[in-house]
């Protein structure tokens, strides 16, 4: 583990920060539920976020693949040194280089397939609460885990 870039912590820290949107849209449904013509809001994060955790993968595979991948003996004609390990690509050194987390922006969606009502406006107040409900708890689960790996992380610095 990367104790100064901790994948899991950037991951966690992205949810939220998709989850803080999904709740601000939620809330902004709710405020909205009497005002004619409105079309509720959603928020759709969770397909990058995905390909952010792919990528994040791929970058490891190919960490590991350079670092332990076989490849026949080459000896070093001044040293006598065998070298059998490979050495990354200049693609993949560029790949490696990249922050595929920057590429996070959640989507901001306009709900046009919910039913409406006879004013226009198609906000559910019953569903607009179970999404708010949910959408805390999930951003329960996600604070939770961050806060137990800076607890792992404050740790390793304490030395305990």
């Amino acid at each position: 583990m990367d104790l100064i870039s901790s994948r899991t912590i950037e991951i966690t820290k992205l949810g939220m920060d998709g989850l803080l949107d999904r709740q601000q849209a939620i809330s902004s449904n709710i405020a909205n539920v009497m005002t004619p013509d409105y079309q509720r809001k959603e928020v759709a994060f969770e397909s990058q976020l995905a390909e952010i955790i792919e990528k994040e993968d791929l970058k490891d595979y190919i960490k590991g693949q350079n670092s332990i991948e076989y490849v026949p003996p080459n000896i070093d004609v001044f040293t006598g040194e065998i070298h059998t390990y490979r050495t990354p690509t200049l693609q993949e050194k560029a790949y490696l280089k990249t922050n595929t987390f920057d590429e996070f922006k959640p989507q901001y969606v306009t709900d046009v397939y919910s039913g409406v009502n006879s004013d226009g406006n198609n906000v559910e107040l019953e569903r607009e609460m179970m999404d708010l409900s949910k959408t805390g708890t999930q951003y329960l689960v996600l604070s939770t885990l961050e806060r137990k790996q800076f607890a792992e992380l404050s740790e390793v610095i304490k030395g305990q």
